[in-house]
């Protein structure tokens, strides 16, 4: 195994060696916890934390000669996964992730053995079409027309975001405008969003924050009076970012309103719809997504609500002019003389991202959509949102010792916090004109909420995550997951139950 030309018989013992391999490791994956910060197999191996996993694997040098693969695949496959996130097993209740089909891998594996090359129409005719087909399709779930919309595949939602950004200034800005240009979001706007603003070359001043309203959501009238307050300061709105789904609570922002705003003014509107989008294939999906078509562009990440492995996204725009537009180099007459010529009639994906070289994303999508049907997403999803539910009624149920949700899930997310009765007698008696806990309580709060968490995670039935809203430590479980059961999801009232009544135990001191 040791040729870099590997003949096709070597090639073919590769795959069925490291297939085995994998077939052990997927057989064991749900005996493991979701997170693990011990990454041995053996407390005896002596590795007794993930930094010192780390240290094991590092290596300074180069390998001059071929190591026995039995030994590669284990450190590939049992090793360097032994600690940290398992995003794949199914008590992954953690951030937002679809878990992770397995179908891709086969994609993965026939993509990468061809070795095809999609930047521009000649390259691969085939999977041109194959990739504009998927494009096409996801066009279609948000509800854009895919006669005029069209899109880019790209290594996730941040750069799919990044590029979003990029559409709208070049249609709305010159580059003597950058400065003026103003950007309007909320404080529950993904991270990547001012990422990409920063890449993009705006400055921090560009950004205006939105107030929101009690769920968490953009308040259209607010964005209205700030857009007025911009435009008579001197400067220029020309984008607002809109979430699909955010991943702290999964909030669905008021797409329809927020889009009536924004055609009033002329101003692109952009979903985030990284997490949400997909629901649109659902009848409550699209109730609580209305207006996303009326989106100027989209962003997805397919590994949140499409299911796909890490680590793939698109953006969508709903006029495909516009994303050519961004990017066409003519006018600079800047064209690589050694590239053919582009027919401007066809397909060539260079022009329409800052990128030339790229592997073959669509099939990662293409494959699992072809052999199981879409309809297989829309009862996955579906089942998602009932689970999610019955979760939340499971919270409401123990009202009695103290637990509270604390936002309305929009979509699979759902927050709750647990408020002992020592906790909420204090907050009955100390709170600030904003109806906030002053800094003491909320401090006994959080400490006794992070106690809950640590509790729950401990138990291995499933790994949660917190969050932080209005400065409260509060817990988060999100049902995305592909592999998560009904049972499981269950077992975490029960962790949640059992641990409310260890801390409830504990001497009142505790908290103070």
């Amino acid at each position: 195994m040791d040729e870099l030309n590997l003949s096709p018989a070597n090639f073919q013992r590769l795959v069925e060696a490291t297939t085995k391999v994998l077939m052990q490791v997927l057989q064991n994956r749900d005996n493991l916890p979701s997170y693990s910060t011990d990454s041995t197999h053996d407390d005896a191996d002596g590795w007794k934390t993930a930094t010192e996993l780390a240290q094991t694997l590092k290596e300074d040098a180069p390998p001059e000669t071929g190591a026995a693969l039995d030994e590669v695949l284990d450190l590939l496959c049992n090793t360097a996964p032994s600690g940290g996130l398992r995003s794949s097993n199914s008590g992954y209740c953690a951030f937002v992730s679809g878990g992770g089909i397995l179908h891709t891998a086969v994609a993965d594996l026939v993509t990468t053995t061809l070795n095809l090359y999609c930047g521009f129409f000649k390259g691969s005719p085939g999977f041109v079409q194959l990739e504009s087909n998927v494009i096409s399709w996801l066009a279609q779930i948000v509800g854009y027309d895919p006669k005029t919309a069209f899109g880019n595949l790209t290594s996730g939602g941040s750069m799919a975001n990044f590029i979003g950004i990029l559409v709208a200034r070049r249609h709305h800005l010159t580059e003597y405008e950058l400065t003026q240009g103003v950007v309007m979001m909320t404080s529950q706007t993904h991270s990547c969003i001012a990422k990409g603003l920063m890449m993009a070359g705006l400055p921090q001043s560009s950004v205006c924050q939105v107030p929101m309203d009690s769920s968490l959501r953009m308040d259209p009238e607010e964005l209205e009076k700030n857009i007025v307050a911009q435009k008579e300061a001197g400067r220029k709105p020309f984008l607002v970012v809109a979430t699909g789904g955010t991943t702290n609570t999964g909030t669905v922002d008021d797409l329809r309103a927020l889009s009536n705003v924004c055609k009033r003014h002329g101003i692109w509107l952009h979903v985030d719809g990284a997490y949400g989008a997909p629901f649109n294939l659902t009848e409550r999906g699209k109730k609580i997504l209305d207006g996303l078509e009326e989106a100027d562009s989209v962003c997805i990440s397919f590994h949140k609500s499409l299911f796909i492995p890490r680590s793939t996204g698109v953006l969508l725009v709903k006029n495909r002019h516009h994303l050519r537009e961004a990017f066409t180099m003519d006018a600079l007459d800047a064209r690589t003389p050694y590239l053919p010529e582009f027919d401007t009639s066809v397909v060539n994906f260079c022009e329409m991202s800052p990128e030339l070289t790229r592997d073959v994303r669509s099939i990662r999508l293409w494959l699992p959509l072809k052999l199981c049907g879409l309809e297989k997403w829309r009862i996955a999803l579906d089942e998602r949102l009932d689970w999610t539910a019955e979760f939340v009624r499971g919270l409401r149920n123990m009202a009695d010792i103290g637990i509270e949700v604390c936002t309305e899930p929009h979509l699979t997310i759902a927050t709750f916090c647990f408020m002992p009765q020592l906790v909420r007698a204090m907050e009955d008696d100390g709170r600030d004109v904003s109806g906030r806990p002053q800094a003491p309580q909320l401090h006994h709060l959080n400490e006794t909420n992070h106690e809950l968490l640590r509790y729950i995670n401990r138990r291995g039935n499933v790994f949660l995550t917190p969050t932080s809203l209005d400065g409260r430590f509060v817990l988060r479980m999100c049902t995305l997951n592909i592999r998560l059961t009904q049972s499981r999801m269950m077992s975490a009232l029960l962790d949640i139950s059992d641990g409310v009544a260890q801390i409830s135990s504990q001497p009142a001191s505790a908290y103070r």
